[in-house]
């Protein structure tokens, strides 16, 4: 393995079309699902949610990501966040014609909380995971604790998925993204530290996998064999206990048996461990001070813990992600520290077939232009992580630029 990144030799090349099972992109540079801030009251702002993505299309990116589409209204973590719903599919077929218009391809992402539900609309019900528990996030909310989903209830769950995945595709999306990792309802069923289910689907991998298997059947099954499903699946939770890389490269291999077409290899638990996700100097304090209501503000105080800094380094999940390499011959999606041109050039050389960008687009939204032009090498982000804090403030942006327009008003 070459000893940095500037001494990789690249063998494929970023910036030349590729096909995602079929899917033309006409480069290897995918905008990853990063919360908008875009949907007040859970609706699509056209303007606001458009525009947003267009400067990402705009900018020469091959596959624009739009993030977190609940599967159901208990799936939302925010009141503010999009439910694939029909009446709002004429918003997100808006989003996707402007994004389209530029050359790019459009995919979103489709999840569900599980036990960590903070919507308020859910007061009175308890948030719904794969086993019964405190769920921190919701405990100032009014779901302040989980309870396990019914066998009955699974069928269902998946079945939201399928409708979801077909709305989208009505809607004009080109792909779908099945969130599997971060801690979210799929990925807790697959965390041995949250699922503590005694039926078929808990125990070991191949119980505690059943479930996710079970969505992405369904969504082939409602989206047919045309359109590519990527799925975002951690490699390691980041917390003791939680799903380590041995049960990653065996999960990889069920979801390649299961007809995925691409894997985004990533980490962390965003109740748990969220700073193994970002790395760098953590945000939770400007989150604090983005919140408006006093009880939001104490709900991240209690999180503050969870959310310590972390040394940043380019490429930061490489070397877990090379084992999942070796185990399967699915197309694999770089993401985590891609902070440069050198370190697309070493991620596609190491045998990623593409890199997903977040943090990096949101300072610049032409940085695939800009490296193809070869007016940058750098991305130009500095990793200080507040972009994150911003998306409960007035949408995502860079507070070094303001690179990306402010939220649009409800």
């Amino acid at each position: 393995m070459p000893n940095s990144i500037e001494s990789a030799s690249n063998t494929v090349d970023p910036f030349a079309p590729w096909a995602l099972k079929g899917l033309w992109l006409r480069n290897r540079f995918i905008k990853a699902a990063t919360f908008e801030g875009h949907c007040p009251g859970g609706r699509p702002h056209r303007e606001g949610l458009a525009g947003f993505h267009e400067a990402f299309a705009k900018g020469g990116v091959g596959l624009c990501t739009l993030a977190y589409g609940a599967v159901e209204p208990g799936g939302r973590t925010f009141d503010d966040q999009m439910c694939l719903k029909d009446d709002i599919l004429d918003d997100l077929r808006y989003v996707t014609d402007a994004i389209h218009r530029h050359g790019a391809k459009a995919s979103i992402q489709l999840a569900h909380c599980g036990g960590s539900s903070k919507w308020s609309g859910w007061i009175g019900q308890r948030a719904r995971g794969p086993s019964n528990g405190f769920n921190g996030l919701g405990m100032f909310v009014g779901t302040p604790l989980a309870r396990a989903l019914g066998l009955n209830e699974l069928p269902k769950l998946a079945d939201d998925y399928r409708v979801s995945a077909e709305r989208a595709v009505a809607a004009g999306f080109d792909a779908v993204e099945l969130h599997m990792g971060h801690g979210y309802l799929l990925s807790q069923f697959l965390s041995p530290a949250v699922n503590k289910r005694r039926d078929e689907f808990g125990g070991p991998l191949e119980n505690r996998a059943r479930f996710p298997l079970q969505v992405i059947r369904a969504v082939r099954e409602g989206v047919g064999g045309s359109v590519p499903i990527v799925v975002k699946m951690n490699l390691r939770d980041g917390f003791r206990g939680g799903l380590e890389i041995e049960d990653s490269v065996a999960f990889a291999k069920l979801l390649e048996a299961n007809e995925a077409d691409a894997l985004v290899l990533t980490g962390g638990f965003t109740s748990k461990s969220a700073m193994y996700l970002f790395r760098g100097p953590t945000f939770v304090h400007e989150l604090i001070k983005a919140q408006r209501r006093k009880i939001d503000k104490l709900v991240y105080r209690m999180a503050a813990p969870t959310m310590k800094s972390l040394p940043f380094e380019e490429l930061y999940f490489l070397d877990l992600a090379k084992q999942v390499m070796a185990a399967v011959d699915l197309p694999l999606i770089c993401i985590g520290g891609v902070q440069s041109l050198a370190s697309v050039r070493r991620a596609l050389a190491e045998g990623f077939q593409a890199v997903q960008l977040g943090r990096a687009l949101i300072h610049d939204p032409a940085l695939a232009q800009h490296y193809a032009e070869g007016s940058k090498t750098e991305s130009g982000c500095t990793v200080c992580n507040r972009c994150v804090a911003e998306m409960d403030r007035d949408g995502v942006r860079c507070v070094l630029n303001d690179a990306l327009p402010a939220r649009s008003p409800s």
